[in-house]
């Protein structure tokens, strides 16, 4: 029996093949993309266009179209960068890191809309809900059928986001360095800084003394919970008392729970009561404002709760040692593992950012420095942060930009990761219960401005997407992509949007009928109304049911 001669096969070194990679790097892009095609139903598909369609029809009523388009835009812009993020290799990674740069821009114009509708107070804190709703309606629908969505994989991307935001402030840092007037200003503005966010978070002698504390409380609670789920502490415990501890950390974990949610509440508490009361003239409910709603002494003990500088001192160590305690847990995993693959996979998002960060630093430099940033800061920041803003070379302050968008991208996917990890909204069908609250936002937002009965027919429509969702998530995960469900699909989605139908339907005559003060004295029209409630209850179970 003869061999075939064998043929010596030259080796690849590690570069050869991270080229490799990127040139493959588009292929297996159109294969993911292909894959979630044929993997997403005929439900889901529907789920994914209303949620589109509604929020880009209500928030042209409410913000404009040009607005709602790009808020739009840029969630499923965001949710792409996100997903490459998110990846186990290095090479997508990295590529996810030069896309999130360009990404970050589109989603930092609606936030800084945001934050400036806000601002305003009033109606225009109502007007700035309504465009991170379709930042976040717009993010739920591009990561509808995403595997990992609800599975950690978007904490993964958000914590990516991070990584390459600290490769764009490298960057700024890089041009920044050589430039003398600016490291004289650096040493006092990074003091006065400090300060400034020192009175802001623990003195809170300010007017957003009720927002800081529940911006505390939330990353206070939110730190702690993934910190206790992440580094399991019953392990450095005697076998005996591991049952105890472990009873205790569940107990903390409930109770980081109830924290989220009084966060939540608080902060609610900020923004709407001003408005509610007719303060429009207030940005914020503040601590003298709480002590004067709330009936004595509730109002002032509350409001000496919140303002306590101790008590606030305590959530800040207890928020580091939670971090702290995570990151030396990833540490001691990430040396078990393979170290340079690990390494590869951490830097690779910085890279990239760092990478693309200088070629849209040296194109954005010369708007950036006709924007003038030290004047938006006037007023805001200390002087020094002023002056430092005024000394720092266009290049650098482009690259800052960037950073900044950057983190405007990783806080629209933490906040995601907080209504997961609290379950506010479901591991299952996240999507589509994601993408319905966001709608049951924009429909208050029409509430707000007196358009009640298209809020009501909004509301309708956000409960359509969140069971035709829901029903072909479960579909795909219980039957598979391969079933055929094809008819049960159009039967359930025939029956979600004849009930959506009547429910708004209905809805809206009985609101007429209150509107014009109309008592229903005729028997017929009692009886319609009967029958039109029950009708409803009837069809919403069948949907439900599938």
């Amino acid at each position: 029996m003869t061999r075939s001669p064998t043929v010596d096969r030259p080796e690849t070194s590690s570069s050869e093949r991270a080229l490799d990679g990127v040139r493959r790097f588009p292929a297996r892009v159109l294969r993911s993309v292909r894959a979630a095609l044929e993997r997403a139903t005929v439900s889901e598909v529907v789920a994914i266009g209303l949620a589109l369609s509604i929020g880009i029809t209500i928030g042209t009523v409410l913000v404009g179209s040009q607005v709602a388009v790009l808020a739009s835009v840029a969630g499923l812009a965001a949710a792409g960068a996100i997903v490459l993020l998110a990846s186990e290799q290095a090479v997508v990674r990295g590529v996810g890191g030069v896309l999130a740069v360009p990404v970050s821009l589109l989603v930092l114009a609606p936030t800084v809309l945001v934050a400036d509708l806000v601002r305003v107070g009033g109606v225009g804190r109502y007007a700035g809900v309504t465009v991170w709703a379709l930042l976040v309606a717009a993010f739920a629908a591009g990561l509808f059928v995403w595997e990992r969505f609800g599975d950690g994989g978007v904490r993964r991307g958000a914590t990516g986001t991070v990584v390459a935001a600290v490769g764009v402030v490298g960057v700024a840092l890089f041009r920044l360095v050589p430039e003398s007037a600016a490291r004289e200003r650096a040493g006092v503005a990074a003091a006065d800084a400090a300060g400034w966010l020192w009175n802001a978070v623990v003195v809170a002698d300010g007017p957003w003394a009720l927002g800081s504390f529940a911006v505390l409380l939330f990353a206070t609670a939110v730190g702690l919970r993934t910190s206790l789920n992440y580094v399991a502490l019953e392990r450095f415990m005697p076998p005996d008392r591991r049952a105890s501890v472990s009873a205790a950390l569940d107990g903390l974990e409930r109770g980081c729970d109830v924290a989220v949610r009084l966060a939540v509440v608080i902060g609610l508490a900020a923004v709407v009561v001003p408005t509610l009361a007719d303060q429009v003239e207030s940005t914020l409910l503040t601590p003298g404002d709480l002590a004067a709603v709330v009936p004595a002494p509730l109002g002032e003990g509350l409001a000496a709760l919140i303002t306590a500088s101790s008590l606030r001192l305590v959530l800040c160590l207890v928020l580091g040692l939670a971090v702290g305690f995570a990151g030396l847990e990833w540490l001691r995993r990430a040396l078990r593992r393979d170290a340079a693959r690990v390494f590869a996979t951490l830097v690779a998002p910085a890279l990239g950012g760092g990478v693309v960060a200088v070629a849209l630093a040296w194109a954005l430099a010369e708007p950036v420095l006709a924007a003038d940033p030290a004047a938006g800061l006037d007023g805001v920041a200390p002087a020094s942060v002023v002056a430092l803003a005024g000394a720092v070379p266009p290049f650098a302050l482009a690259a800052g930009v960037l950073a900044v968008g950057l983190v405007s991208l990783a806080s629209l996917s933490f906040a995601v990761v907080g209504l997961r990890t609290f379950r506010i909204v479901p591991r299952r069908a996240i999507g589509a219960a994601l993408a319905a609250g966001a709608i049951l936002l924009l429909a208050a937002g029409l509430a707000v401005v007196g358009r009640v009965e298209l809020a009501i027919a909004t509301a309708a429509g956000a409960f359509v997407v969140w069971d035709v969702g829901e029903y072909g998530d479960g579909m795909r995960r219980d039957l598979g992509a391969g079933s055929t469900t094809v008819r049960a699909e159009f039967v359930h989605l025939g029956g979600s949007l004849l009930s959506g139908l009547v429910i708004a339907g209905g809805t809206i005559a009985l609101y007429r009928w209150t509107a014009v003060d109309a008592p229903v004295t005729d028997p017929a029209y009692a009886a319609l109304a009967v029958v039109t409630g029950l009708l409803a209850v009837v069809l919403v179970a069948w949907a439900l049911r599938g």
